[in-house]
């Protein structure tokens, strides 16, 4: 399947929507956009229901996604990850540090509140 990816910002975050194939061919278009959206400097969140495989280069993109959101002081998440991908996830251990949410308000409620 062809990878495409787009982001849109609103208000509360930037949503990462991406299609198709994260692997060795689709790796660095997707680390960039990933890197795009935490220089934005919003909380993020990464739709992948229309993710069809990922592989190691593509749970690199996003492990570092998250670790230069830390540094930025913003968070990222993930949401709707279709079952076969969630399984990869879940047998690295990565669901264990990187919030995972069945739908887009669920993860934009989990994200800490900006207001005083």
């Amino acid at each position: 399947m062809d990878f495409d990816i787009s982001l849109m910002r609103d208000d509360r975050c930037t949503l990462v929507r991406v299609k198709g194939d994260i692997d060795v061919v689709s790796r660095a278009r997707f680390e960039e956009a990933l890197f795009e959206a935490v220089a934005a400097g919003e909380p993020m969140v990464v739709d992948m229901r229309e993710v069809t495989f990922c592989d190691s280069t593509g749970l690199n993109a996003i492990v570092a996604a998250n670790r230069r959101a830390g540094e930025h002081g913003t968070h990222l998440a993930l949401v709707a990850l279709p079952p076969r991908v969630q399984r990869v996830f879940r047998i690295t251990g990565i669901d264990k540090f990187i919030p995972i949410h069945e739908t887009l308000r669920e993860a934009i409620g989990a994200f800490p509140s900006t207001t005083p």
